[in-house]
């Protein structure tokens, strides 16, 4: 099962590091069918560390260009070195903490698609390789198309348009393929699902339907088991309910967003489909012991 680590503190800020190049979008910018989120280049120091951050419907690329370090999912911290590819899912708890000795040099590149068929494959992906170890790859070509999609965003040159549609299209496939051609020679999973291999996919469900689950009973239908089955066995397996970790991993993106202070909280609320603002409230204060507004005003004021 997952082992969880220190996550670098900071609720998404970005703390000793150059940017030498940075595109974030208040909405993502279509080229084709991929829409891009956000794109740059980042030069760490010995004390960078981006804070745990959520996703929510994009993909994203840590592409190392030197040093090393950890980046986190959910808790999970994974070492990745010169020439790494770490791919972050929608919906993932995200956060990395350059080495201290060989600070990061890394490419980011957050991406969308509504491409049926190239979304299709993505999502196989995640249902693939849930475990944190399993997003690093090496690409030589991914890195180099993110590499050229930085340095054409802003150049203003003849038909960059065009170009960029075709880069980040073709990175997008090299992405797909390293993990499902490349990969197809791993040996194939057992007949019988495990206990634990089962768990996790109660978990990662969740996680991608943090947004959109009326009812837990959707696991049911989703794994083909009796809801009463599945919550015996993730209670014996796990220690924990799976309602425990619904309402836990709720929260945890509730508090994210507060953190990162772009929505109300009213409609962190309706996001995470509470019934009402009174009951998130006091759930938050359950769990964190303050209210989401408090919360708000204690992490807006710890900001450097």
């Amino acid at each position: 099962m997952k082992s969880t680590a220190p996550v670098p503190s900071g609720q998404g800020r970005t703390e000793g590091c150059y940017h030498l190049s940075k595109n974030f979008f208040s909405s993502p910018r279509a080229f084709g069918s991929v829409q891009l989120v956000q794109i740059g280049r980042l030069y760490c120091r010995s004390d960078t560390a981006i804070g745990e951050h959520a996703h929510i419907h994009w993909f994203e690329l840590t592409v190392v260009n030197a040093g090393k370090g950890t980046v986190y999912t959910d808790g999970v911290g994974v070492p990745v070195g010169r020439g790494d590819i770490y791919l972050s899912f929608p919906w993932d708890h995200h956060a990395i903490r350059s080495d201290a000795s060989e600070p990061l040099k890394f490419d980011f590149f957050a991406f969308a698609t509504d491409d049926k068929a190239l979304l299709a494959d993505l999502l196989r992906i995640t249902e693939s390789h849930i475990a944190a170890d399993r997003r690093v790859f090496r690409d030589e070509t991914v890195a180099s198309l993110v590499s050229s999609v930085i340095a054409e965003l802003d150049s203003g040159a003849l038909h960059a348009e065009a170009l960029l549609c075709s880069l980040l299209s073709a990175a997008v496939i090299r992405v797909i393929r390293a993990f499902l051609c490349e990969r197809e020679s791993e040996a194939p999973r057992a007949a019988a699902e495990s206990a634990d291999a089962l768990c996790y996919r109660l978990m990662h469900y969740i996680d991608t339907h943090i947004y959109s689950m009326d009812s837990l009973a959707e696991l049911s239908e989703y794994t083909g088991y009796n809801y009463s089955y599945l919550s015996a066995l993730y209670k014996a397996t796990t220690g924990e309910s799976l309602s425990s970790y619904y309402r836990t991993r709720r929260l945890e993106t509730a508090r994210l967003h507060i953190a990162e202070n772009l929505l109300s909280v009213t409609r962190i609320a309706e996001l995470l489909r509470y019934s009402s603002i009174y009951t998130f409230s006091r759930a938050f204060k359950d769990a964190y012991g303050v209210s989401p507004e408090q919360y708000r005003r204690a992490t807006l004021s710890f900001t450097p």
